[in-house]
């Protein structure tokens, strides 16, 4: 009894040693089995996201952007930190036009394992959507091993081109080429840019420069283009520029725009043969809409309206009615100020994509009319079938400003600077249009968005310090910022200009005085500079204000700044005589 207990237990034991192994076997299993699974899923993702990448890499280079924008959708989609998937993303934002390609380009430059050359890439892209404090932000954080490369220095020059740095920029330039000597396109902006200096002996080497990429076939246009642009604005002979353009005709990817551009030159020149071109010309437009259409837009810059209602007339109903051609011909009957015909051609007509812009030129018919009801309701059509914050609303808004409708073109762009990706530009549009108009409680409104948005661009917290100075508004947090943005960089004149004005602003002439005396005469020389100068001297009637309250007239000044001068001149004790 005892031995058969005692095997009992034995076998007891044994069976619970196979059940522990079975459930560890089990567990191990199963384990084993989920690793396979998450390894093959992973295994899965990588492998799905390199397919998709090359397929969007090769639909790239075959043109095919909408296979490209699928394949980068869905790349983002299986791994949205996949760097190649954002790279891709901004490169096709940047063919279309999109402003969203900063946004990718940023993202991939705030990421690990991100290159020197995508930081350049997000500098290059800002530049496309002239967001030149952007590009400066991107570049200052390279190291300075990553700022001898002729990437770099091509960006510095775009740079300096943005901010009208002409001799910085050749010379950015020439760094480029000497480094990249094999890349053309760097040699094609070099004799641009040296084309823009006033020393005669460096435009001429611009012009050897692009004389010599015209014997090579791919940028033998482009330099041909720069070369003619150039002789019309230098007033070079007519014959000379005649030549460049023959030349141009000839080549293989001449465009229909070149041939416009020819019969442009030939037209200012008074050339006889003006009109046989011309008609040559025009028939040759009838073969593509874009190219007629191209045409007929030219002829109404250049004020030849009435040939081109000759012509319209020549062409048949369908060829008027595909786009862009019936806007073409829409402007033509504003350029001829011929309201009633334009309403009754576009009333009945459908624009397609572009009913938007039918119903503004129908608004503007209207509006000449003095059908002002009716105006507005086309108007309100048109900026609701845009949709603010699409492509079609900065088209919409170009029209409204071609027009000078100050109103709806205001309307529109504070429309559009509620949507972050385009508010920089509506913003800095409407600063213009507020200078324009020496409008500085608008330029008030715009400074407040701006300096909250761009706390570290140095020019706008200046900016907004001085006008709210001028204005009495956040006086303190003027005064401070002011300081600040001075000693950042105090030999700025702008930047010292708002600071003096701010210790004037406090009974501090004599410290206001002393930090606009250290300028250089040559800073104190704009008048705009010079104005405030003289006020600081007139508060403590220092006969000298006179002469710089005098050389303000011919500065743009807001109208509280004339105040100010206008004060400063009668506050003064009346000059003795010599």
């Amino acid at each position: 009894m005892h031995r058969e207990k005692a095997g009992v237990e034995i076998s007891h034991r044994r069976a619970e040693r196979i059940f522990l192994k079975l459930s560890l076997g089990g567990l191990f299993g199963f384990v084993l089995l989920i690793a396979v699974i998450w390894g093959g899923h992973h295994f899965y993702v990588r492998w799905q996201e390199k397919r998709l990448i090359q397929k969007a890499e090769t639909a790239i280079q075959q043109g095919d952007v909408a296979t490209a924008s699928l394949a980068a959708r869905a790349v983002l989609q299986l791994n949205p930190e996949s760097l190649t998937g954002a790279r891709i993303a901004a490169e096709l934002a940047e063919r279309s036009g999109d402003q969203n390609a900063v946004m990718w380009r940023r993202k991939v430059t705030q990421a690990q394992g991100h290159s020197p050359e995508d930081v350049l890439a997000f500098a290059r892209s800002a530049l496309q959507f002239n967001d030149v404090a952007t590009a400066k932000t991107a570049i200052s954080g390279l190291p300075e091993q990553d700022r001898r490369g002729a990437g770099f220095h091509a960006i510095a020059a775009l740079i300096a081109q943005a901010d009208k740095q002409n001799d910085k920029a050749a010379a950015e330039w020439e760094e480029a080429v000497r480094l990249a000597p094999q890349e053309k396109v760097y040699q094609l902006q070099l004799g641009t840019a040296l084309l823009r200096l006033n020393d005669r002996t460096r435009r001429d080497s611009g012009t050897a420069v692009l004389n010599n990429l015209r014997s090579d076939p791919k940028y033998r246009a482009a330099a041909t283009r720069i070369l003619i642009n150039e002789g019309v604005a230098q007033h070079e002979s007519a014959d000379k520029i005649l030549e460049l353009a023959h030349d141009l005709q000839t080549y293989p990817d001449a465009s229909f725009n070149d041939r416009i551009l020819i019969a442009d030159l030939v037209r200012q020149a008074n050339d006889p043969r003006f009109a046989s071109y011309l008609t040559e010309l025009e028939k040759a437009a009838v073969s593509r809409a874009e190219d007629l259409a191209a045409l007929l837009s030219w002829m109404a810059q250049a004020k030849l309206n009435l040939l081109a209602m000759d012509f319209i007339r020549t062409l048949k109903p369908e060829l008027l009615q595909a786009w862009p051609v019936p806007l073409a011909v829409a402007e033509i009957y504003v350029r001829l100020n011929d309201w009633s015909k334009l309403d009754a051609t576009i009333k009945s007509q459908t624009w397609r994509n572009f009913e938007f812009l039918r119903h503004a030129y129908l608004a503007r018919a209207l509006r000449e009319q003095n059908k002002m009801e009716a105006a507005d309701s086309e108007w309100a059509t048109a900026t609701k079938s845009a949709g603010i914050g699409s492509k079609q609303t900065f088209l919409l808004l170009r029209t409204a400003a071609s027009w000078n409708w100050r109103n709806e073109e205001i309307d529109l762009l504070w429309a559009l600077t509620k949507y972050p990706d385009k508010a920089r530009d509506a913003l800095q549009t409407l600063y213009g249009v507020y200078m324009a108009n020496h409008d500085t409680h608008g330029l008030y409104r715009v400074l407040i968005r701006l300096a909250e948005q761009h706390p570290e661009d140095l020019d706008v917290q200046n900016n907004f310090a001085q006008v709210s100075l001028l204005l009495e508004a956040q006086t303190e947090d003027a005064r401070r910022i002011a300081a600040e943005v001075y000693h950042k960089q105090p030999n700025n004149p702008a930047y010292a200009t708002t600071y003096a004005f701010s210790l004037l602003t406090k009974g501090d002439s004599k410290g206001a005085a002393k930090v606009m005396s250290s300028l250089s005469d040559e800073q104190l020389k704009d008048p705009a500079v010079g104005a405030y100068y003289g006020i600081c001297l007139a508060a403590l009637n220092d006969p000298r204000a006179g002469d710089f309250l005098d050389a303000s007239r011919k500065a743009v000044l807001l109208p509280e700044e004339k105040s100010l001068v206008e004060k400063a001149r009668n506050g003064m004790e009346p000059r003795k005589p010599e």
